[in-house]
């Protein structure tokens, strides 16, 4: 019986760490009105900001990442005219904390100059606020460890944009009045972003159609990219390392929601035990 009750107890831990890996559909919702809100406030004001959309293909090859559970920029991404962003953190995740700390980076970077101190890291910030790009996918993943950090039971969290922000010597948008150089393309003023006249159904909530043709990528880099380097102190900005109530709980992540599914499951294996 004792045996029985291990072997439960084993998967279980099994499916809630895969399952802490997984991004609601609120969570997706978060990420992509948080950007859209931060893009549309930024200082300087952008007299041309692109509305960012959820994108299904990016997602995949951002959760496809993820697994490896490297702290380094993809290598792979330069050659698809990509950009990224990482966070990781010790405790529950919390999406809205990682994309605040990615923005608050602003505070380092100097605008009129596009220079950022050296001993200071602006590029997650200017990603989220590059003005062409305008579609992004992200995922998380449960990390026994994490190399290059050699952290232990950690969740990281990617976001893959594309376009890629960061090239260099150029500044992440015009400033000016907002919506004042929208293109021919995107004639429509929206929240202080330049859209097109159909962005506002599609952008109504994370596109999961599977019939909705992908994104289709370059075959050959469109712009060079700046690497963001691994931090080498943990005390950076972006490396957030959240330790309180629930940095014992489940080896150090807690699932900030579960769904009625994996409730149901959870109930199940608790009726099979007994």
């Amino acid at each position: 019986m004792l045996w029985n009750v291990a072997l439960w107890s084993a998967r279980l831990w099994v499916i809630l760490c895969s399952a802490a890996g997984q991004l609601t559909e609120q969570e997706k919702s978060t990420i992509i009105d948080l950007h859209n809100e931060l893009r549309s406030k930024v200082q300087p004001s952008a007299a041309f900001m692109q509305k960012m959309v959820w994108d299904e293909t990016l997602r995949l090859g951002a959760e496809a990442y993820a697994t490896k559970c490297i702290w380094n920029r993809n290598p792979q991404l330069e050659e698809l005219s990509m950009g990224e962003n990482l966070s990781v953190r010790i405790g529950a995740f919390n999406a809205t904390k990682a994309m605040l700390e990615w923005f608050g980076e602003h505070v380092d970077y100097d605008f009129e100059t596009n220079n950022c101190p050296e001993d200071k890291i602006c590029g997650h910030y200017t990603q989220m606020v590059w003005a062409d790009s305008n579609r992004i996918g992200c995922a998380t993943h449960f990390c026994d460890t994490l190399e290059v950090l050699d952290f232990e039971k950690v969740t990281l969290f990617v976001c893959d944009y594309y376009p890629s922000g960061n090239c260099e010597g150029q500044k992440p948008y015009k400033s000016g009045e907002p919506c004042s150089k929208c293109p021919d393309n995107l004639p429509l003023c929206d929240g202080n972003m330049c859209v097109a006249e159909n962005l506002f159904i599609s952008s109504e909530k994370p596109e999961t159609d599977d019939t909705e043709a992908p994104t289709v990528l370059p075959e050959h880099p469109r712009m060079t990219t700046e690497p963001v380097a691994a931090p080498e102190e943990t005390t950076q900005v972006h490396v957030k390392i959240e330790r309180g109530a629930g940095s014992e709980l489940s080896h150090g992540s807690k699932m900030e929601s579960v769904s009625t599914s994996l409730v149901m499951l959870v109930w199940l294996l608790a009726a099979l035990v007994l």
